[in-house]
């Protein structure tokens, strides 16, 4: 063969295989300089006839032909491929077919008894595919479905059959007509016309999979999300709920991506039976902006009409919390600027009385101290709260401190300053000597006269702590590090009567058994004589598992009634903390946290445990807390909540959920469902039975169940079967 003919032969196959593919590049990238072509024999039959014979395969960048034959005639611009013939461009699209012929300058083809795989996912089998142009490849008698068909399942668990579909290169997407779902070989659905993406598009404008539920409230509903493209950077998603109870809802969501951040807008309108004649709904926005080198500001914002609709549309949180917060964080400098305000969905809440409305700054610094060495550390806070209505129906106080109204407007500037400086002494013990002066000014309005209106106080500490861990190895490459530690603050006794507005829930945990001050905010500062000794205990396995054990308690000269009766941290001795935890290489993890009294009577008690392997899950929790009234909790509290995961088979799954008020001895809320998931098809179905909700009386039931078709629209499988899987 000369070499003109040769490369007439190769620019015939070049031309005739990128016009075949459905391929966005072949317009838009041209032909590649180069391809490679195999064959067995090479004729020439005439001037201008060129055919190869025998496992033919053309190699051109990513794309690849294989054939039994192919014949092209210069004359007539006529380029013929014999199959069984096998065109692929790497994994996005590869065609099987019988035979197929091009021509027309190689701008137009025709594939008989093809099969078109996009992406590994959507097949489509047509009887003809003709490539129109550039942009468009039409198909007649069509199957489509991301479903593995083999001998032993020769129907698809779901299939779309049409007359006619156009594949659309340029947009990516696949328009059928006169379309018929089916499902287990049985028509469901008949469209007239239906446009689903191609798989390798992941964005596209049009209906998502419809959810199904069943409530006791709403009674049978039906969710139609509808997805809409605004742009690269944009979409909206609506969502109708109708349901036969006489529910009628519209659920918004609008997102977009900035180069320095994204933006969420949402909201929800709704007239329901619930609350007969009303509109009801939701505003919400999120979001979060990158201002410049270590600075951000972010918000969360959210607004309902009543106490009860987040949880009528399963939006539901006892409490919400919107806030605005603008922060920046640089090496040994944090500040933070924040507006936030709390609003309770309980329905023994009132949130004319809470504290709801918020500011807050903070500026923190640290540096090395030269010469006296250690850490300084400064931090400068400003804080205003205020109530609609001043709070005259107080909980039981803490003694000295509330005992009255809550004023309706607070204001707080504080200043701390503190310095520490850790070294090593001999025999390894570790000592820390810490100074620190807290000083704040406080402004109350509306008190009743119960509290002055201003008060400025001052809280120096000073703090000496001793560490002495202690390490033993044997020779089975087992450790042990047993750590015992005493502390020791002065603090002056005196003590300011002001409302306690933000600490009113104070922990004794590992966390904060040697801190300066375990209130939570800065209302008020822990003061006294007072002392901590605690012993820490690890030990290290090398076959890959760990458990502690912590024991500790808190010391004071004097009771100044800084903790309510019903805490752990309550008189001059606080209650015993002992925890305990074990991690395991299999994914075994054991806690446990509880309090005892100075007789050892139990008093509080929080245990966990998380298992996790590749087949299951188990999270499951127990807590009991005595009753306090200070903290709102006007009876003992015990709770078993428990959460379980399980993979039955391949293409099985199940969850279980349930939490237990073991005081009253009964559910208050249970859940369970199951997954069916294969290379095609997901189907999940799960029921919620809630008892008692915080926003609203009386328990609710709900059952959901959610199908979604595998395999277009940017919505792959995430398990695939072979055809030897029964």
């Amino acid at each position: 063969m000369t070499r003109a003919a040769r490369r007439w032969l190769w620019r015939a196959l070049l031309l005739g295989c990128l016009a075949l593919l459905p391929m966005e590049r072949a317009g838009a990238q041209g032909s590649p300089d180069f391809a490679t072509l195999l064959a067995d024999r090479l004729l020439i039959d005439s001037a201008t006839r060129l055919i190869a014979e025998g496992n033919v395969e053309a190699l051109f960048g990513s794309a690849r032909l294989q054939a039994r034959r192919v014949i092209y005639d210069r004359s007539t611009d006529r380029l013929v491929i014999e199959g069984p013939l096998v065109l692929s461009d790497g994994p996005d699209v590869v065609i099987l077919a019988d035979e197929a012929e091009l021509s027309d300058g190689m701008r137009r083809g025709l594939i008989r008894s093809a099969r078109v795989v996009f992406d590994q996912q959507l097949q489509i089998a047509a009887a003809r595919v003709e490539r129109l142009d550039d942009r468009f490849t039409e198909m007649t008698s069509v199957v489509a479905s991301s479903c593995e068909v083999c001998a032993e399942r020769p129907t698809p668990l779901w299939e779309i059959r049409a007359r006619r579909v156009v594949h659309d290169e340029d947009n990516l997407q696949v328009h059928f007509e006169n379309a018929q779902l089916r499902l287990f070989g049985l028509p469901v659905l008949y469209v007239p016309r239906l446009r689903v993406p191609d798989p390798r598009l992941t964005r596209a404008t049009g209906f998502l999979a419809p959810r199904f539920s069943i409530n006791t409230d709403h009674g049978l509903g039906l969710r139609t999300p509808y997805f809409i493209v605004l742009g690269a950077d944009r979409d909206v998603t609506l969502t109708p709920f109708v349901a036969s109870r006489g529910t009628r809802a519209l659920e918004l969501r609008y997102r977009q991506a900035f180069a320095t951040g994204r933006l969420e807008l949402g909201g929800l309108v709704a007239r329901d039976q619930i609350r007969p004649g009303e509109t009801r709904g939701f505003a919400e926005a999120r979001g979060r902006f990158t201002l410049g080198p270590h600075r951000q500001l972010s918000f969360n914002l959210i607004a309902p009409s009543d106490r009860g609709v987040l949880d009528d549309y399963d939006r539901g949180e006892p409490r919400l919390t919107s806030d605005i917060t603008l922060k920046q964080v640089a090496r040994d400098t944090r500040s933070r600027v924040q507006l936030l305000q709390f609003r309770s969905l309980r329905l023994r809440d009132s949130n004319a009385t809470l504290p709801n409305q918020v500011g807050q700054a903070v500026w923190e610094q640290r540096r090395d101290v030269p010469g006296l060495g250690g850490v300084a550390g400064l931090r400068l806070e400003a804080h205003v709260h205020r109530r609609r209505a001043a709070f005259f129906g107080a909980p039981e106080p803490v003694p000295g401190f509330g005992d009255g109204p809550r004023p309706r407007n607070t204001g707080r500037l504080s200043l701390d300053l503190d310095w520490r400086r850790d070294a090593v002494l001999p025999a390894g013990v570790l000592g820390a000597l810490g100074l620190h002066l807290g000083l704040d000014h406080i402004r109350l309005s509306d008190t009743g006269g119960a509290f002055e209106r201003r008060v400025t106080r001052a809280t120096p500490n000073v703090t000496a702590e001793l560490r002495w861990p202690l390490v033993r190895r044997h020779d089975d490459g087992v450790s042990h590090v047993i750590e015992p530690v005493a502390q020791v603050i002065w603090g002056r006794d005196r003590q300011a009567n002001l409302p306690n507005e933000a600490s009113r829930m104070p922990e004794l945990d590992e966390g904060n058994l040697f801190s300066r001050d375990r209130f939570a905010g800065r209302d008020i500062r822990e003061a006294g004589l007072r002392g901590a000794l605690g012993l820490s205990w690890t030990r290290h396995d090398p076959e890959g598992w760990s458990s502690t054990l912590s024991l500790g308690r808190v010391w004071r000269q004097a009771d100044l009634g800084q903790f309510s009766d019903a805490t752990p941290l309550a008189g001059q001795r606080s209650d015993w903390l002992v925890a305990a935890s074990i991690d395991t290489m299999a994914g075994l993890s054991l806690s446990n946290r509880s309090h005892f009294d100075s007789d050892f009577q139990l008093q509080r008690t929080a245990f966990e445990l998380d298992w996790t392997t590749e087949t299951f899950g188990i999270s499951t929790s127990y807590m009991r807390i005595r009753r306090n009234p200070f903290e709102a909790r006007a009876n003992t509290a015990s709770e078993w909540s428990f959460e379980g995961t399980r993979q039955i088979t391949d293409f099985w799954s199940g969850r279980v959920e349930w939490r237990y008020d073991v005081t009253q001895q009964e559910l208050a809320r249970a859940q369970a469902g199951l997954t069916y998931q294969n290379e095609c098809l997901r189907v999940e179905m799960g029921i919620d039975r809630r008892f008692d909700a915080a926003s609203s009386t009386g328990g609710r039931t709900s059952f959901g169940l959610n199908l979604d078709l595998l395999g277009i629209g940017g919505n792959p499988a995430q398990t695939r079967r072979s055809c030897g899987d029964l």
